[in-house]
């Protein structure tokens, strides 16, 4: 019998990878854990989702070295990211143990975040955690160029609203948005 999820192991385990990806994305990926958890509160694949979570970045392992991206920065080096993801989970996870059925599921979780669209309901709250967590000055601030933060912002404005499935996604998103837009424009002196 596999050992019970162990949160703390697990995140002390994938933290020195995730360092290694885009500046920001160790951060990003606990907001998005925090709005897992609390988009997902009390569902049986919980921990799964959390997994996902943590790890649904790390094909950006080493693509780049540690800087702010722009957003064509980010375009030009994505599908690249997303190609490096299945096999560095797979091979993680089966040195952890976790089932053929567990690693498909997180690797569809992943892959879902990655297209930015859900399929199923557990998809659904990946995605929703994902784009909730960008409407944050702190994920700005940490990934983005300064110059790069108000583009940015229109395109979650844009996109989001037809990427947001769960009813608590949708709910949070617009005071969320506006928010983000405030801190933007207080740092920005707008």
């Amino acid at each position: 019998m596999k050992t019970p999820f162990n949160e703390e192991l697990f995140k002390a385990l994938v933290e020195p990878h995730l360092l290694r990806c885009r500046d920001g994305d160790w951060n990003h990926a606990q907001r998005v854990v925090k709005w897992v958890k609390e988009l997902g509160n009390g569902r049986n694949d919980i921990n799964l989702l959390v997994i996902a979570a943590y790890i649904h970045d790390i094909g950006w392992r080493d693509v780049l070295p540690s800087q702010k991206l722009s957003f064509d920065k980010l375009l030009e080096f994505e599908e690249k990211a997303n190609q490096n993801s299945k096999p560095f989970i797979i091979d993680l996870l089966t040195s952890l143990k976790y089932t053929k059925s567990e690693i498909t599921i997180i690797l569809d979780l992943v892959d879902a975040a990655d297209a930015h669209k859900s399929n199923t309901e557990t998809e659904a709250i990946i995605v929703d955690a994902d784009n909730l967590s960008k409407l944050d000055i702190n994920h700005l601030k940490e990934k983005f160029l300064r110059e790069e933060w108000i583009k940015m912002y229109e395109l979650w404005k844009e996109k989001f609203p037809n990427r947001m499935r769960t009813t608590k996604g949708k709910e949070l998103y617009p005071s969320l948005l506006e928010k983000l837009k405030m801190s933007i424009d207080s740092e920005l002196g707008s």
